[in-house]
């Protein structure tokens, strides 16, 4: 029956939009469904077996839909005017409509009507502009290119910058989603699950002005339930209309329903003998106006979390790379670069030196920082101390010793407080550094204890170049920064009279040779 429900669905779309005469194509994906099945006579199938699979899982597997779930959104924002470059608050706008929509805590959730009351749903999912991109760099989870193009069309050349677009973000890890002009008054439109590894089209594609709820948007489309409607359909959702009376939606609490409905009708609108609530057309899968719309039922979520949970198709999502904006889990230590060793020493002993953050919500009190170098045995060194959420923290780990030629340094945090690292994409950092044996540059004199006054740093040995100078304090904080010539002046003279009593650090740089000096502060 699923697979004659589908091949009724594709039937009954032309029908669909040849009955209503809109100014607008509210959801392009059956037309675009359409022109993957021309382009591939076994996409149809892929997605009846997938999506079937998603029902099974669910109607076998009912604990499933109390996981919790995080989705790494990208936006991709193609644009040619400036109208088109939306802003980063109004794309943060569209993912709290995600939230509030699939979690239903959206505000309007007391206009649905009583009788669909005890079948409105909800997930335990959250949406987030992604922290990290595919190579583990920070990212706003926001990409920007210009475009010559016009408008674009259900062709996907906004999805590759080969056609004026923007390259997807692996889509087995990422949420893609794509704002553009698109043209002949398209909405969005959306991939659905089609079982293996997604392809590079894979995502959603939002026309710019009706993207979020904050901008210049469209009157009757202007709180994001456009892009809630399509990732519906990125989840395996299909609309409540598909069908009409035969009921081609797969779920028995949305009610059958003759045809699509638009605008924002006088509550009840019967047809299919569906009194007396009739349609359910204030449902995100229905194309009424954004105000209008306000509920999943429970065997929509059901199905998307099923979708979720299925390893063929987006259960990858939860080993994203990607993170979340913000604080995303409450044991989440980050190993953020390693500052020591670096470039080029001059001596086989070194003091490591790594900076850790707390992306976690909770305070961290103590976490192991393992570390190596090349291939070597690891050694672990167990910080104990307040890392308070979101801060950092320099930490000196025991002197290490290597051999001569270059190497790479390894760092990486686990356990923190002694439990199991939420995310575990954000735990490592490198560094590559040579070993030499020849006359150090940059050898230098320091008096250990300072009791007053300026210090005095001897270069015997300088650096040609111009010496980048930092003093740092025990929380990693820069008192002092400046240049040198240590060419011209390889005795210098640094003052810094405000400094209160204790430990610093003393850090020069020229090209690639880098000096540290402890110092003293007595007052």
């Amino acid at each position: 029956m699923f697979r004659n429900g589908i091949l009724l669905f594709f039937l009954l779309v032309h029908f669909a939009y040849a009955a209503v005469a809109q100014s607008v194509v509210r959801c392009a994906s059956d037309e675009y469904i359409q022109l993957q099945i021309q382009k591939d006579s076994g996409y149809l199938n892929r997605i009846q077996q997938a999506l079937e699979q998603a029902r099974n899982r669910q109607a076998s597997n009912p604990a499933d839909t109390r996981s919790t779930y995080v989705i790494p959104v990208v936006v991709h924002v193609v644009y040619k005017t400036a109208a088109q470059n939306i802003s980063d608050e109004q794309i943060q706008s569209q993912i709290d409509v995600l939230n509030e929509d699939y979690n239903r805590m959206n505000a309007d959730v007391t206009k649905t009507p009583a009788g669909f009351l005890p079948v409105a749903g909800s997930m335990s999912v959250t949406f987030c502009l992604a922290a990290f991109d595919p190579d583990g760099n920070p990212t706003s989870g926001i990409t920007r290119t210009q475009t010559t193009a016009t408008d674009f069309n259900l062709d996907d050349q906004m999805k590759s910058s080969a056609t004026g677009g923007a390259d997807p973000w692996p889509a087995k890890f990422y949420l893609n989603i794509w704002t553009c002009n698109l043209s002949d008054n398209i909405l969005g439109y959306a991939t659905l699950p089609s079982g293996g590894p997604p392809p590079d089209n894979d995502g959603v594609v939002i026309r710019y002005n009706v993207f979020g709820r904050t901008g210049v948007l469209s009157p009757s489309y202007n709180r994001g339930r456009t892009c809630t409607h399509e990732v519906g359909h990125w989840l395996g959702l299909f609309h409540t209309f598909d069908g009409g009376c035969a009921d081609g939606d797969h779920c028995d609490d949305t009610p059958k329903e003759a045809e699509a409905v638009y605008d924002c009708p006088v509550f009840p609108h019967i047809s299919c003998n569906n009194g007396p609530d009739g349609d359910m057309y204030m449902n995100y899968m229905d194309y009424t106006d954004d105000v209008c719309m306000n509920l999943f039922t429970q065997c929509q979520c059901n199905i998307m979390t099923a979708t979720l949970e299925d390893p063929n198709l987006r259960a990858s999502l939860k080993n994203s790379p990607g993170g979340c904006q913000g604080v995303a889990f409450n044991l989440d230590a980050s190993t953020d670069l390693v500052i020591l060793p670096i470039d080029t020493l001059h001596q086989q002993g070194f003091e490591p030196l790594v900076q850790i953050s707390n992306k976690g919500a909770e305070t961290i009190t103590s976490v192991n920082i393992n570390y190596r170098v090349d291939g070597q045995p690891e050694s672990t060194y167990q910080y104990t101390g307040s890392i308070a959420s979101l801060d950092k923290k320099q930490v000196y780990l025991p002197v290490y010793f290597t051999g001569e030629g270059g190497h790479l340094f390894y760092a990486w945090t686990s356990e923190p407080n002694g439990a199991q690292d939420e995310f575990i994409f954000n735990d490592t950092a490198s560094g590559e550094f040579i070993v030499k044996s020849d006359v150090p540059k940059n050898t230098n004199s320091i008096d250990s204890s300072l009791t007053g006054g300026p210090f005095i740093l001897n270069m015997q040995n300088p650096a040609a170049g111009t010496m980048h100078i930092q003093i740092v304090n025990t929380l990693g904080q820069i008192v002092y920064e400046g240049d040198a010539d240590v060419i011209r002046y390889p005795q210098l003279i640094i003052d810094v009279p405000d400094l209160a009593p204790g430990l610093y650090f003393v850090y020069g740089k020229v090209g690639y040779d880098f000096v540290k000096q402890k110092i003293m502060v007595v007052r």
